[in-house]
Formats: structure tokens, C-alpha cells, sequence
């Protein structure tokens, strides 16, 4: 099944990142929707779509629920960074999958620092997510994608590193 996304500006995101539109299809070289059920305090139990998504050092995780009137749009209700997920699956309930959110640093995030400068402190959140999935192969097949756009997005930014300390004289061993 494909999706496309629309991501819109909301009141406390001004970042033109948010206004881009994703294409979600289940093909080499794209970004997968994998379904599933997550329970939040205020909006109890929604069935929402896991989405990991790499691109250069920028990595998040996006929680979509189909738009209500259009069958091939969704609407983010939740994002969180790729780093520091630490996904792992539920010992006791295998397709539960518990992720680690920590919102980034408001410091190096240069475009919330200039919207909001009296949030610019030293305060870090954190949370946990946990998505039900239908079955523990979708559960593990998700995890795998987390892993995956995780990966990649430290494999561009290790990258970067390496060229910016070759031009400097200075070489990397690569023990990772």
C-alpha cells in the first residue's frame, strides 16, 4: 500500500524542513510505513504508521495516522530524532516495541534557538514510546528499519568526519 505524506507547519515547528512532502512506497530505495497502535496519555489508543527517515545527518522517526478525508495522505502527530532510540523489543510481549525519545538539545538546533530563545537551556526531555504491532514479525521488521536508517545516518556523519580530518592531515582508523 502506498501513502504520501504531507508534513505542515505547525504552531511551535517554523522550520521549512517540516513543509516537505514525502513519497512513501514500498520500493528499493524508499521510505516504508509499517502499521501499528500507540497509546498517548491524552488521545488514548490510535492506530497511527511508524516511519523512519535518514537523509544526510538529519534523522527522525515519524508517527502518521491516515488523513481522515484522503486515503493517500497522512498527518504527523508525533516525531522524534533517530539517535538514541535504543528500539528493543518487549521480552514479555513481542510485538511491543519500546523506544527511548529524547528531544534534541535546543542548543544546536539553530532554528528553534532563533524562534524561541528563551528555550534555549541546557534541558533535555526524555520519554519513552511504545508501539504495538499486529504480529512480532512486523515488530521485528520495524525495529530492523530503525536499526537500519540509524545506521546510515551515522555512516554519512562518520563520512563527513573522515573528510573533514583528512583535509586536516589528520587520518581515521577505521575500528567501527
Amino acid at each position: 500500500m502506498a501513502l504520501c505524506a504531507v508534513l505542515k507547519e505547525s504552531s511551535e515547528q517554523k522550520d521549512p524542513l517540516f513543509a516537505l512532502e514525502l513519497a512513501m512506497r514500498q520500493q528499493k530505495n524508499s521510505v516504508s510505513a509499517l502499521p501499528c497502535r500507540i497509546a498517548f496519555s491524552n488521545a488514548g489508543i490510535r492506530d497511527i504508521y511508524v516511519i523512519p527517515v535518514a537523509r544526510g545527518k538529519s534523522g527522525k522517526l515519524l508517527l502518521m495516522e491516515k488523513h481522515p478525508f484522503r486515503t493517500q495522505r497522512g498527518v504527523v502527530i508525533a516525531i522524534a530524532p533517530l539517535p538514541g532510540l535504543s528500539p528493543k523489543i518487549d521480552e514479555d510481549h513481542p510485538t511491543w516495541l519500546q523506544l527511548q525519545i529524547r528531544e534534541l538539545d535546543p542548543r544546536f538546533d539553530m532554528n528553534r534557538t532563533r524562534i524561541h530563545p528563551s528555550k534555549s537551556t541546557n534541558h533535555v526531555t526524555e520519554g519513552r514510546w511504545t508501539l504495538g504491532f499486529s504480529n512480532a514479525e512486523t515488530c521485528m521488521a520495524a525495529r530492523e528499519m530503525i536499526v537500519d536508517e540509524t545506521r546510515n545516518q551515522r555512516s554519512f556523519i562518520e563520512r563527513q568526519i573522515a573528510q573533514l580530518l583528512q583535509c586536516d592531515g589528520i587520518e581515521l582508523s577505521s575500528d567501527t
